[in-house]
């Protein structure tokens, strides 16, 4: 059976998940060693290293901004680790179970999210949450200009409160109108079909793509040609249901 081709990231960012073989574990030896080949390929394949989380038998990690396609680089990365961790415990084989899991992100705010969510996934000490702003694996100017301070990054992925007053922090916050085109397309169905749809699958989708790439209901209406005021009782709609949620919780 052929395999499933991997969705892609119109702003090439990803979160990468990576699992160990049944017999290995990795120690912090180990964790340490990818680390510094993140680090090392990220020059050299131009891509901007943002968050981890490495446990015992799962690598988990959030490449931003990457000039280079994720087969290719991830290729290089697993390549060059994998010769080094067999040489280190002398053995020889595979290291990783199957390829690589890759997780598109389609706008900056997905990656905003992104890097809170592997943040989020267990504890370890191999977590770039602890000392984020020191972190010298990451790529810090693209943490300042994602946070602002080390409080800010604190606020969002540490006690998650308050999120919203970070957003006019986030670079390039809006998706362009070729990205929103292209996700869209690739990831709901061709533009011009979407008017055809019964209005109650139309709502469901359209509150997805809001929810997906922080689109404006005006970038929307322009690229799809459906109705503003429409686009906005339902975006309404949206929050006031979040508002309850949130009080529930």
């Amino acid at each position: 059976m052929a395999r499933k081709a991997r969705l892609i990231s119109e702003i090439n960012s990803y979160t990468i998940i990576l699992k160990a073989s049944d017999d290995i574990l990795f120690n912090d030896h180990d964790k340490q060693l990818f680390l510094e080949t993140i680090k090392k390929y990220s020059n050299v394949l131009s891509y901007k290293f943002v968050a981890y989380n490495l446990n015992d038998n799962l690598l988990t990690f959030v490449l931003y901004d990457c000039d280079t396609p994720i087969d290719t680089t991830m290729r290089k990365i697993v390549v060059s680790f994998v010769s080094k961790f067999n040489l280190y415990h002398a053995r020889q084989g595979k290291v990783f179970k199957g390829r690589f899991i890759s997780l598109p992100a389609h706008s900056i705010k997905d990656v905003w999210d992104m890097v809170y969510d592997v943040h989020n996934l267990s504890s370890s000490k191999f977590n770039s949450a602890i000392n984020y702003f020191e972190n010298e694996f990451l790529n810090l100017e693209c943490a300042k200009q994602f946070y602002g301070s080390e409080n800010n990054f604190n606020v969002a992925v540490i006690n998650r409160n308050n999120t919203d007053s970070l957003k006019s922090k986030i670079v390039k916050s809006k998706i362009k109108d070729t990205e929103l085109v292209s996700y869209i397309t690739r990831e709901v169905m061709p533009i011009e079909e979407l008017k055809t749809l019964p209005k109650s699958k139309l709502k469901r989708l359209v509150t997805e793509i809001i929810s997906k790439t922080s689109a404006s209901c005006r970038q929307i209406a322009r690229i799809t040609s459906l109705p503003l005021r429409m686009l906005w009782n339902l975006n309404k709609k949206n929050k006031t249901k979040e508002e309850l949620n949130n009080e529930q919780e």
